[in-house]
């Protein structure tokens, strides 16, 4: 039994359901049956593979297993195959048709029923007597390929179906078709004018890497990642078990680079192909946390109020540390067989297998607890240490790890005995997940993705632009000015600017927000905004975060804002809060609200309800690894919005009103936090609910936090 929305719990069946679907919607679109015929299709498809598919047995069908006999086939035909079915005398007058055309849609019955759509009744008939017309498939025709011997020129032939049958059947014994070498076929047109292309190819395979240029680089790779499964003794060579199933592997090749764009390493991997293991029998548990960087900022700007130490540590195959609770079967890794046919047994836990995340964490979790640290109950990966005023705090996402220390003596003591337990690399911590961290002349901290958006603006061939001083030029009604090009990579785009908002960016939140909500079917307007984001980037590529350092506590200040039916389409309104500390913004939020909202009061409602269960979240977070001199505070510029917030009275203007009226009063009745009206100037959430011009736009900038960490430094 599978818990509520889990349906990974029951691997198998849900496999099969996909398996059913996709065969459905190839049925009904092939056919351009109506969509609504959905449940025919997905009968008939479940009909045929019984009867037809493949079982663990031999030359045995899921029907003759389950009945005992052998299934009759002699009647099917091709789903949607137009057919006259014979209407009963007693259905029909003297001098009316005796038949009404139709479409096979399904089976009733083993061998003598069929089910019949029938458009001009608009319903689905049962019936024996059916006459079919000749079926025909979706092609007619059939490619042949074939390749020339000079320079691999593939030409394309057409050939007659049935005369490209018989000639098959004839030389089948004889020859086989030769295939295409995969490494020439080229790259699709839509990727020539965006792909970004790697100064080191990485290798698709174990053959290809041992062909290419730099196969030594390759080799020794591998042979590091041999060395340390054999150091973590990862597994045992077994006889095969004619019982369990074997699951195969793969060597995944990457080029790690430095932030300066040179050659870090080369880098392999054994990764198995956890995709066929089975629910319930190779794995059950497989949920891993990793820090949020909303975490990962709140330590950074700790680190700059009382001047912390940082380091970076990255832990070396940290997925083999891991111990299996489970037992699987795997076969012998490419290039290191040893001739036989024993299989590895596996023992500690290898990347690819749905359980080793979980597995890993729970062996640095145990790890941590028992040097002392504690677990955060705001984060699970976020972990802490204070005795006799020496502070730790350590954040993990996957294997990589950033570490702030009091003195360096801790941090130092810290690192080596993670070393003693684990193969790890210390570095500077100069990047983390992408993030560039720079220590300033007076203790700040400057986070940024300089090179991050400079890459993105090389991939999309924007690096040449002309700049712009604002991401977003106003918000207008959604106008079809035609879709764009299947080519043009605006889902690609899209999705490099969100990473850059989730990092360091807030200032592009907005504009990014807006073209997210187009890109079922973006318009060349859409593509053009997407553009204006990238020539802002140009300009400003090089602005981040900066955290200042202070010689007291600090304050959390959380502003909240919303844009009242801001968006013109669908008349919701769009929320925006940023939580700041130490002068620069931890957590962020531009969103739509869920519903129409009937005031601006009710908008600034639900928009304080998101900041004052973020700002709730940031206190617990920030109560375990440092001290807030006051209650945090909650800015809100609409004084109905503060007045009803501070009321003791229970008001009951809307139902979507009352739920956040009582969190919210409660929160500031608790003390937990305070809410504050300001002026509509001072504002810093502004820029997260609407698009401004340069001067006002700037000033929201650098009120928010954002600024040039060249000047900065």
């Amino acid at each position: 039994m599978a818990m509520p929305y889990t349906p990974e719990q029951n691997g198998a069946a849900e496999r099969e359901n996909r398996t059913l679907v996709e065969a459905a919607r190839s049925m009904l679109h092939s056919t351009k049956l109506p969509i609504k015929l959905w449940a025919e299709a997905v009968n008939t498809a479940a009909y045929i593979i019984n009867r037809t598919g493949p079982t663990k047995v031999a030359d045995k069908t899921p029907y003759e297993l389950w009945m005992g006999k052998q299934a009759s086939v002699d009647h099917l035909k091709i789903f949607g195959t137009e057919c006259f079915v014979h209407i009963p005398k007693q259905k029909r007058q003297k001098l009316d048709a005796k038949s009404v055309r139709g479409y096979l849609v399904g089976y009733c019955g083993d061998k003598d029923g069929y089910r019949v759509y029938v458009p001009k009744h608009n319903d689905v008939i049962i019936s024996r007597d059916v006459m079919f017309k000749e079926e025909v498939t979706s092609s007619t025709e059939r490619l042949d390929y074939s390749v020339t011997s000079e320079n691999a020129e593939v030409t394309t032939k057409l050939v007659n179906e049935k005369d490209c049958a018989q000639s098959c059947h004839k030389n089948e014994d004889s020859h086989k078709r030769a295939l295409r070498d995969r490494s020439q076929i080229p790259l699709p047109v839509r990727y020539e004018d965006y792909a970004m292309f790697a100064d080191y190819s990485e290798p698709k395979s174990y053959t290809e890497a041992m062909q290419s240029e730099n196969s030594q680089e390759w080799q020794s790779a591998m042979d590091d990642e041999m060395m340390s499964l054999v150091e973590n003794n990862t597994w045992e060579l077994v006889q095969k078990p004619d019982d369990r199933m074997v699951i195969d592997n793969r060597w995944i090749y990457r080029v790690k680079m430095n932030v300066d764009g040179t050659v870090q390493k080369f880098k392999a991997r054994l990764v198995a192909k956890g995709y066929s293991q089975q629910a319930g029998v190779d794995y059950n548990e497989t949920f891993s946390p990793v820090a949020r960087f909303d975490t990962i900022r709140a330590v950074l700007s700790v680190a700059a109020s009382e001047k912390l130490n940082l380091a970076h540590f990255d832990v070396k195959t940290a997925f083999l540390y891991g111990e299996l609770d489970e037992v699987i079967y795997m076969r012998q890794p490419p290039g290191y067989e040893d001739g036989t046919d024993r299989v590895c047994k596996l023992i500690k836990s290898l990347y690819g297998l749905k359980q080793s995340p979980r597995c890993w964490n729970k062996k640095f979790k145990d790890f941590l607890e028992k040097h002392g640290l504690e677990v955060s109950e705001a984060d699970p990966c976020l972990f802490y240490s204070t005795v006799d005023g020496h502070k730790l705090i350590i954040a993990l996402y996957v294997d990589d790890g950033l570490v702030a220390a009091q003195n360096e003596e801790d941090l130092n003591s810290f690192l080596f005995e993670l070393s003693s337990e684990f193969h790890v690399t210390v570095l500077p911590a100069t990047c983390f997940l992408g993030l560039q961290i720079r220590l300033l002349n007076d203790g700040s901290i400057s986070v940024s993705q300089e090179n991050y958006a400079l890459k993105v603006l090389q991939k999309f061939n924007m690096f040449e632009c002309n700049k712009v001083t604002t991401p977003m030029d106003k918000v207008t009604a959604c106008e079809s000015n035609g879709c764009i090009e299947d080519k043009v990579p605006f889902r690609e785009a899209v999705g490099s600017l969100m990473y850059l908002v989730i990092g360091t960016r807030p200032d592009i939140a907005f504009a990014v927000s807006t073209v997210s909500k187009v890109l079922e079917k973006p318009t060349k307007e859409d593509w053009e905004k997407v553009k204006r984001i990238f020539k802002y980037l140009k300009g400003t590529y090089q602005m981040g975060i900066v955290y200042r350092t202070a010689n007291q506590p600090g304050v959390l200040t959380t502003y909240c804002d919303a844009d009242y039916a801001g968006d013109v389409s669908a008349r919701r309104s769009t929320s925006g809060v940023v939580c700041q500390h130490m002068g620069g913004p931890i957590s962020w939020l531009c969103q739509r609200q869920k519903s129409v909202a009937l005031s601006t009061t009710e908008a600034e409602f639900v928009a304080a309800s998101e900041a004052a269960k973020e700002i709730i979240w940031l206190s617990r977070l920030f109560g375990e690894i440092t001290h807030l001199i006051n209650t945090p505070v909650l800015k809100v510029d609409n004084m109905s919005a503060v007045r009803l917030m501070k009321s003791p009275v229970f008001h009951k203007r809307s139902k979507h009103i009352e739920v956040r009226h009582y969190f919210v009063r409660e929160k500031f009745n608790e003390g937990k936090l305070d809410v504050k009206h300001i002026a509509g100037q001072e504002q810093v959430a502004d820029i997260l609910t609407k698009p401004f011009q340069k001067t006002r736009f700037e000033l929201l900038r650098d009120m928010l936090g954002i600024r040039d960490i060249r000047v900065a430094g």
